[in-house]
């Protein structure tokens, strides 16, 4: 009941708060200091704010082979948590996070019950990974999104505090995508590392000799350095994954593939990753979960998902509004209506004039219409952006070189039982099994 003390503490001295929690907090206060009016550049604020609080939480479990009482999972207000934390494996043989690393196995197992327990209306990705393998990343993201439809429960990711690479794939797959104000996300692209020990060897008096059938069968082998034709066809699996990465973002996304590749695999943090249009809002982290339940249990209230929208429990094309994370921190009340899309028609026409779109017309559109992004930021996208180049004009990108010398591939069709893989594909497909890839 020390009222003055706190008094002090929080009156007429700087505070770090985020501005929409910042009025929820002195709402809360406000009538125990007898305050009787608040105000912020944004006008008056409502009394009546209430802070964010778990409500009925439970844990999912189960017994374990030693007659032992294991969670599974937590349920937050009827959100399910699937915890992604550290590097995303093909096949761990785990259910849970274990030991620094995360199955695709078992995040889909665990995504499964979630969705069929009938208390739980959505379920809530909670990531912190920098990625992991190729191998079954793509397939994950793919069930997910297959998984909630079918549930008719939809799923959202947290970046709490990293969703990179595959974590980028699986996080693509949420109906919307949180960060924290620290968290980072993108890196689309891919990796692969080869250790050479040619030299090692020929200082120990060491000498190798590998006995094989098969023209490919020791290619990218550690006794030798990489012969180049090897090299070469390595950095075309390399580049045909990243496409292939690429356009699994961009779809789950509603961007173009063209805008993913831009990026260069970089990472975004907090605003910046949803000013690129690879997150949907920022959220205080232990807020993630109340946020998803206050808007399962607001029916017709819109939230804003990049370029789709999600009203109620369905995903529609709708209108758009701020997410309830936002409501707190919602502008005036009284809004220029004929200011704003004056507005909006000047930065749309900044973006399809401006000089860096000219050979990037398809990004342009995209950039201007389905983002908020402004001129000044749109133009820095384009200039990185490679332009758009007719089917007869020279290639001008490493991947462009060897496609265009090569028959090109279809690295996203998926292959029908009966068709033979192309090339590209029988040399992921040999290499993968091999050695894996990690992205």
């Amino acid at each position: 009941m020390n009222y003055p003390q706190i008094a002090s503490r929080v009156l007429n001295t700087p505070l770090l708060l985020e501005p929409a929690y910042a009025r929820v907090f002195f709402s809360a206060l406000g009538s125990r200091l007898n305050i009787a009016e608040l105000k912020d550049e944004q006008g008056a604020i409502d009394m009546g704010q209430k802070l964010r609080v778990d409500a009925r939480t439970y844990n999912k479990t189960r017994t374990n082979a030693w007659g032992e009482e294991e969670v599974i999972f937590q349920v937050v207000d009827g959100i399910a948590l699937l915890d992604v934390k550290g590097t995303l494996a093909h096949k761990s043989g785990y259910l849970k996070p274990y030991s620094g690393m995360t199955g695709y196995d078992g995040i889909i197992n665990r995504a499964a019950m979630m969705f069929a327990e009938p208390d739980v209306k959505g379920v809530l990705m909670d990531m912190h990974t920098p990625g992991g393998e190729v191998s079954g990343c793509f397939d994950t993201a793919d069930r997910l999104r297959q998984m909630s439809q079918q549930a008719g429960k939809p799923i959202w990711s947290l970046a709490c505090d990293s969703a990179c690479s595959a974590g980028m794939a699986l996080a693509s797959a949420a109906d919307r995508r949180l960060i924290t104000q620290t968290g980072y996300v993108g890196s689309v692209g891919v990796v692969m590392a080869h250790a050479s020990y040619e030299d090692y060897l020929e200082q120990e008096g060491i000498k190798v000799t590998l006995i094989h059938s098969g023209a490919h069968k020791v290619d990218g082998n550690p006794y030798e350095d990489l012969p180049k034709e090897v090299l070469s066809r390595f950095q075309f699996d390399t580049d045909a994954l990243r496409q292939q990465f690429a356009e699994l973002v961009a779809r789950n996304l509603g961007m173009t593939s063209e805008a993913v590749l831009a990026t260069e695999a970089a990472v975004f943090r907090g605003q910046a990753a949803i000013e690129v249009g690879f997150a949907d809002g920022l959220v205080n982290g232990h807020e993630a979960a109340a946020e998803f339940s206050e808007y399962l249990s607001s029916q017709g209230r819109v939230t804003t998902l990049g370029v789709n929208r999600m009203t109620g429990t369905n995903p529609t094309p709708t209108a758009e509004a701020a997410p309830p994370a936002q409501a707190a921190a919602a502008a005036p009340a009284t809004v220029d209506n004929a200011a704003a899309a004056s507005a909006e028609r000047t930065r749309v026409q900044g973006i399809l004039q401006h000089a860096e779109a000219a050979g990037r017309g398809k990004m342009a559109e995209h950039l201007a219409f389905n983002t908020d992004l402004a001129v000044e930021q749109a133009g820095a996208l384009l200039a990185a952006a490679p332009k758009e180049q007719a089917a007869n004009l020279d290639a001008s990108t490493a991947l462009d070189k060897l496609m265009a010398a090569e028959e090109q591939p279809n690295v996203t069709a998926a292959a029908s039982g009966n068709d033979k893989p192309n090339k590209a594909q029988a040399i992921a497909s040999a290499w993968n099994a091999a050695t894996g890839v990690k992205a």
